[in-house]
């Protein structure tokens, strides 16, 4: 079906491309496709005359009608062909009445599906009822025509019903070749049903025999070697049961071959570590170990030598045909046809993930570039002007000769002495003109006001051209964060998909295993140093034992020691989900304090502060001081922090996220809204803090009794439209104490030094963070006299010892 909106997507060929590919190489594709083709519909063929002769339950041949029906649903009118190759082996296998019965079968369901084409949504109940429909009405008609005994009815009804099942599979294994051309791998229901036709066949050569070797019986061993070596010993076992069975529905044998044909795919799958070679080595150790046991003298001879012919036979398959099958049946683990499709879709969310962030990617590029090809030189404003000028004032004048053409050094001079005037004071008059302007142009006052016209135009043109090209800058450095926050999902997906959900399983089962009645658990983000867990409980253990419990089987599944940085319970009544973040072994604690008062004491504080755990173990410390005081600058300030912090949680680079905070500022219209906003990440593995000043005061490091001070000078984020902002990056250790204040505590200093709160730090005696942030308003109190200035705000954050 084609789609209603097709995508168009751009694509160039470069020249060296054109040069290396051949003109006929879409000849030779052509050629080859058309190969693949013609084999594949002989192996069909091929199938479809094995499964004509497969007989089950002494007289059965439910896998003609049941192959036909579904190769001509998934083939319209052409899969019919396959009629001819079973009405071969329909002769090979029966005579008489029977035959005549089958050859009726198949006749009538070639008809029916050749006159009738069957509608996808519909032909899973359609073809099973066909193909049942088909097999009763010919067998009825045989009954009808000769002895009819209730047990015969039986039989018959019960050969109808298996057909009908049968056509199911085989509708699964033709959909599964028609998407193979695009998916190039099985799901594990497709490769159930493929091993259901492949026992149908080994069926069909029941009695074929090759001098002294019996075909079925070296086919049953080898399809065993070959699942053992791909599938390990699990799945050698499996195949070994499943195809240790298929004599037995043809005829009786001893149920010992089950146990025989099992054991031996068991050692084989064992040994293919050791390549093909330990692989056979494998089966023909479990067919001598089992052979004394279970076979008598007679027979062990031909049950050897037909091992022994598998086990040539598998090592002389080319390697190639390994690695095919290997990578066909790689998505046969066990999963369910709901997983397979949640893997797809998981696969497809990922592919529109990287190919969104190529898109963004590119549109931030071609943003650049148009940014960076319509930057003026500096002379062409200058050139411009002039040209301006000689047109509007001097084309009519009888002297513009002699000033554009013999003394045009000496105007082009004037000209550029009067802009400069301009740029200086402001406006050019007639006592700042150079005096051969006013001895010999008539029209002096005229170019005066000209050149002060075209210097305002010159200015209002640079300073819309400054603010476009900021624009398309901005909105370029936007686009790429969204692009790096879209590849990094992907990639997260990506190399933490499958271990996720099997991580998730295994931690609620580790956890319900230490007696905590948990009901579910989940993993919501995952990287090398940080993961973050949830867990829905059904009582309350306590925080102590559920954290343990977290912990401890967190290290085990992932092999690394991790620790709980940070647990928010859902509550006693276990109403709300536990949620944990935990870091690898090897990071800094960090002990965070806040303290806050507002102007009159009472009311509500403007200022805002607060701690991220960022990706990484990377704390981010924030604080922002919304202009003016009172509920309107709290709300400023804290949607500024909320908003960066939400940024950068989510991916975004730090300059990027000021940038749109800084954004959402500035296009408020005609309200004046800015704030200031002062950032520490501490990277608590490295111990590197980067302090982001914008328009913030002074930060403090206080390590025992030396503080160093960290400032920087810019404006705050909303007054300009592009963001001013410094990074500084400084190196703490275990026992540093970093200190954020706002500007509301720093305009207590009433010398304007600067030195008043860096004495008061100084001084300070106090190991821990919170009583430190009471410390710093308690001396502002006594300061003040209760009398502040501005609305204040300080967070201190403590390094500690490594976990």
């Amino acid at each position: 079906m084609m789609s209603d909106s097709p995508r168009i997507y751009p694509f160039k060929r470069t020249a060296s491309e054109l040069a290396v590919t051949p003109a006929f190489s879409l000849a030779q594709r052509a050629r080859a496709a058309s190969s693949v083709r013609y084999a594949r519909l002989l192996l069909l063929a091929a199938a479809a005359f094995l499964l004509a002769r497969a007989q089950i339950l002494g007289g059965l041949y439910p896998f003609a009608p049941a192959f036909l029906a579904a190769a001509a649903v998934v083939y319209p009118r052409r899969g019919v062909v396959f009629a001819l190759p079973m009405l071969l082996g329909l002769l090979t296998a029966l005579q008489g009445k029977y035959l005549l019965v089958y050859v009726a079968i198949i006749a009538l369901l070639a008809a029916v599906f050749l006159l009738y084409v069957v509608d996808a949504k519909k032909q899973w109940f359609v073809v099973p009822g066909m193909v049942a429909a088909t097999v009763l009405v010919a067998k009825g008609l045989l009954l009808a025509l000769t002895e009819y005994t209730n047990y015969q009815l039986m039989i018959s009804i019960f050969e109808a019903l298996i057909a009908a099942g049968l056509s199911l599979v085989f509708l699964v294994i033709f959909t599964a070749l028609r998407r193979f051309d695009v998916a190039r791998r099985f799901s594990a229901d497709e490769t159930v049903c493929i091993f259901l036709a492949a026992t149908g066949m080994i069926c069909g050569v029941s009695g074929v025999s090759v001098g002294m070797f019996e075909l079925q019986s070296t086919l049953s061993r080898l399809i065993i070697l070959v699942v053992a070596f791909l599938g390990g010993p699990g799945a050698g076992a499996a195949i070994g049961a499943m195809i240790g069975i298929v004599p037995s529905l043809s005829q009786v044998i001893a149920p010992s071959l089950v146990a025989a044909y099992s054991f031996s795919g068991l050692l084989a799958g064992v040994f293919s570590g050791f390549g093909r070679i330990g692989a056979a080595l494998g089966f023909l150790l479990g067919n001598l170990i089992l052979a004394m046991y279970l076979l008598t003298a007679a027979e062990i001879s031909a049950y050897l030598l037909s091992s022994l012919a598998a086990g040539v036979l598998f090592m002389a398959l080319p390697k190639r045909l390994y690695t095919w099958l290997s990578r066909a049946f790689s998505a046969a683990g066990l999963k369910s046809a709901k997983e397979e499709k949640h893997q797809r879709l998981l696969r497809i969310a990922v592919r529109k993930l990287r190919n969104s962030g190529w898109m963004f990617r590119e549109l931030a590029n071609s943003m650049n570039e148009l940014a960076d090809s319509e930057q003026p030189p500096p002379e062409s404003g200058i050139r411009d002007s002039m040209e301006l000028l000689s047109q509007r004032l001097c084309n009519s004048c009888s002297l513009r000769d002699i000033c554009w053409e013999m003394d045009y050094q000496q105007t082009f001079a004037g000209i550029v002495h009067l802009f400069e005037v301009v740029q200086l004071h402001g406006a050019a008059d007639i006592k700042d003109a150079p005096d051969n302007f006013v001895k010999r142009c008539p029209h002096i006052r005229e170019l005066l006001a000209i050149v002060n016209c075209l210097y305002d135009l010159h200015c209002r043109s640079s300073y819309w051209q400054a603010q476009r090209s900021g624009s398309r800058q901005l909105i370029a450095n936007q686009l790429s964060g969204v692009s790096e926050v879209l590849e990094k999902i992907a990639r997260e997906i990506t190399d933490f998909g499958d271990e996720r959900e099997i991580l998730e399983r295994e931690l609620q089962r580790a956890v319900a295993k230490r007696g905590l009645p948990i009901e579910s658990a989940g993993i919501t983000a995952i990287s090398e140093k940080a993961i973050d867990v949830w867990a829905q409980y059904i009582d309350c253990p306590g925080e102590i034992y559920c954290r343990q419990a977290i912990e401890s089987e967190a290290s085990r599944l992932l092999s690394c020691e991790f620790y709980v940085h940070e647990c928010s319970c859902g509550g006693k009544d276990c109403s709300s989900r536990c949620n944990y973040r935990l870091l690898a072994a090897g990071a800094f604690s960090l002990n965070i304090g806040q303290a806050q008062l507002a102007k009159d004491g009472t009311g509500v504080c403007g200022d805002s502060g607060g701690a991220v755990l960022l990706d990484e173990g990377r704390q981010l410390l924030m604080i922002s001081d919304g202009m003016g005081v009172g509920a309107k600058a709290a709300g400023e300030s804290s949607g500024a922090i909320t908003l960066v912090s939400r940024l950068l949680e989510a991916g975004f680079a730090q300059d990027t996220a000021i940038d749109m905070v800084n954004a959402a500022l500035s296009l408020r219209g005609n309200e004046e809204s800015f704030v200031t906003l002062d950032l520490c990440v501490v990277d608590l593995y490295s111990g590197r803090a980067d302090f982001i000043k914008s328009g913030s005061a002074a930060s403090y490091i206080k390590r025992g009794g030396i503080v160093r001070t960290v400032k920087g000078n810019t404006l705050p984020v909303g007054m300009l439209y592009n963001a001013d902002k410094e990074v500084i990056s400084e190196q703490v250790a275990p026992g540093d104490m970093i200190i954020l204040a706002s500007d509301g505590l720093q305009e207590m200093d009433s010398r304007g030094d600067g030195q008043w709160l860096y004495r008061i730090i100084e001084q300070a005696v106090v190991n821990n963070p919170q009583n430190m942030a009471e410390y710093l308003l308690d001396k502002v109190i006594a300061v003040s006299n209760g009398r502040l200035k501005d609305d204040i705000t300080v967070l201190v954050a403590m390094l500690g010892e490594a976990a």
